[in-house]
């Protein structure tokens, strides 16, 4: 059932955007060619595509499951950083280049000549690379300097931006007693990846957990990890991520039905994690607890 609900959502993405002109590669450079021959028709088809997407998100937000009965991902991290810049400006740039992006590109294969086929191989090798690359994009800090901070969500829990190993004596001299790493060893290098930080908090005396959270497809198994991490601790909770955006959405889903909406919400918000588009869903767990 989902193999006929993917194929069919796919042939209604793929007929909107021929019927659309997406697939139309000097269709799209004309709208992105905004100081010369401007075509601004693609605004219109953008714009249109925005209205029905508001409702579903509103609609998602309070869901739980998907009506296949699926768990619905957490939304997408609202936290600016150095990879989502960068990744933004060189997606531009490529859709203005070849007037292509990957849906398009895909669909325009059932008419398209070598010029989509080159495309999308181009794209496919820029995927098998970017695990390689993301490391010296997106890790942070080199070794021996530390961007962490203790952001103190609760006063049994708190969470930061990626750590060092030099940051473990002071987090131990803080009173936290556990660590939960929340991001996949494939965003950070070898130096502060699971393994390196679980041994350097055990020599620290730290009860350490692994909770690897991907951004934008947050699952129930994280959730309830999270929670069981937290519930085991002795004393104090540290957790990190890239921004600490995933550690608080993470802990105020875990703690739905055991804390106020309100609080699981503005709590974060006093450091800058916007959790408002959790409200519906956060009341939906509540209300199986």
């Amino acid at each position: 059932m989902r193999g006929l609900f993917a194929a069919l959502s796919g042939g209604i993405f793929g007929a909107g955007l021929l019927i659309s002109g997406m697939t139309d590669t000097t269709k799209v450079q004309g709208w992105l060619d905004v100081f010369g021959a401007w075509d601004p028709t693609l605004a219109f088809v953008l714009g249109g595509a925005i209205l029905p997407m508001a409702v579903a998100w509103r609609i998602a937000a309070r869901q739980r499951v998907s009506l296949l009965g699926t768990p619905m991902p957490a939304p997408a991290r609202q936290s600016l950083d150095r990879s989502l810049i960068l990744g933004s400006i060189l997606f531009g740039a490529g859709w203005a280049l070849a007037g292509l992006c990957p849906g398009p590109a895909i669909a325009s294969l059932s008419f398209g000549g070598w010029g989509g086929v080159l495309f999308l191989s181009a794209m496919l090798a820029g995927m098998l690379m970017t695990p390689m690359l993301r490391p010296f994009i997106e890790s942070g800090p080199p070794k021996g300097t530390a961007t962490m901070e203790i952001r103190a969500i609760t006063p049994t829990y708190a969470v930061s931006p990626q750590i060092a190993l030099e940051d473990l004596a002071a987090i131990k001299a803080a009173g936290y007693t556990t660590i939960i790493n929340n991001r996949p060893d494939g965003e950070i290098p070898p130096h502060l990846q699971h393994a390196q930080m679980q041994a350097a908090a055990k020599a620290h005396g730290l009860t350490y957990v692994q909770n690897a959270v991907i951004g934008g497809a947050m699952t129930e198994a994280n959730v309830t990890a999270q929670g069981a991490a937290i519930a085991a601790a002795s004393g104090p909770v540290f957790a990190y991520c890239a921004s600490g955006n995933r550690s608080s959405v993470v802990w105020a889903l875990a703690n739905a039905g055991k804390m106020p909406t309100d609080d699981l919400i503005g709590l974060p918000a006093k450091f800058g994690y916007q959790l408002e588009g959790l409200r519906g869903q956060i009341t939906a767990l509540a209300a199986k607890e």
